[in-house]
């Protein structure tokens, strides 16, 4: 029972010291809102260092975190189950930000899907109704856009009873099936930013 005892010792010294010294308890008080200040902040980061990201065969750039990572899936989609190439980045696990997601992801897309302008649309709203179903089993209307002087479709998500907003855009371009995605929170100050994530995506061949 001996160390409690010193260590209650310790702990009343300490307090007759503070109360004895008050400038030193103001000193510690302020280093302690300083430090949570500095984690906090440390925590926060809405500033990207951007990077343009080439895919490896030259196909596609477009404007990244830089920290982005770069991972493949094989996976269920329109035209079977194939490999899904995806460039993605999301905030670390304890960082507060505006943003959820930046993400693009491709997929060969066989030529007997696009054949004609029939036939691509037909591929564009099974690939934007199967993307849907990432997020919900509800009806969300989807609009035909056009990136790069290609086909696509588009929707936005948006549910009242969650804090964010999820943009996803797509197209066929050479044979390939391309998803841009943005996971954005609510009333924060995001269009400027997502505009220019969108419209740095260039098919170069």
């Amino acid at each position: 029972m001996a160390r409690p005892i010193n260590a209650l010792k310790k702990i009343n010294n300490i307090d007759h010291y503070l109360i004895k010294y008050p400038s030193m308890r103001r000193f510690i008080n302020l280093a302690i809102v300083s430090y949570f200040i500095l984690l906090f902040s440390s925590c926060t980061n809405n500033d990207f260092r951007w990077t343009k990201y080439t895919a490896p065969d030259g196909s596609f750039s477009i404007r990244m975190p830089a920290s982005a990572k770069v991972f493949d899936r094989q996976e269920q989609t329109p035209f079977g189950k194939q490999v899904v190439h995806y460039v993605s980045w999301k905030p670390s696990t304890f960082e507060l930000n505006k943003f959820r997601l930046f993400q693009v992801s491709y997929t060969d897309c066989p030529a007997r899907y696009t054949i004609d302008s029939s036939h691509t649309n037909v591929s564009l709203d099974s690939s934007i109704n199967l993307r849907k179903r990432d997020f919900t089993e509800s009806d969300i209307n989807s609009e035909p856009i056009e990136i790069n002087g290609y086909s696509g479709r588009a929707f936005i998500y948006d549910p009242a009873s969650e804090n964010v907003v999820t943009i996803v855009k797509e197209c066929v371009a050479n044979h390939r099936r391309y998803d841009i995605t943005v996971i954005a929170k609510r009333n924060y100050p995001t269009n400027n930013e997502i505009g220019d994530y969108f419209n740095s995506f260039t098919v170069l061949r």
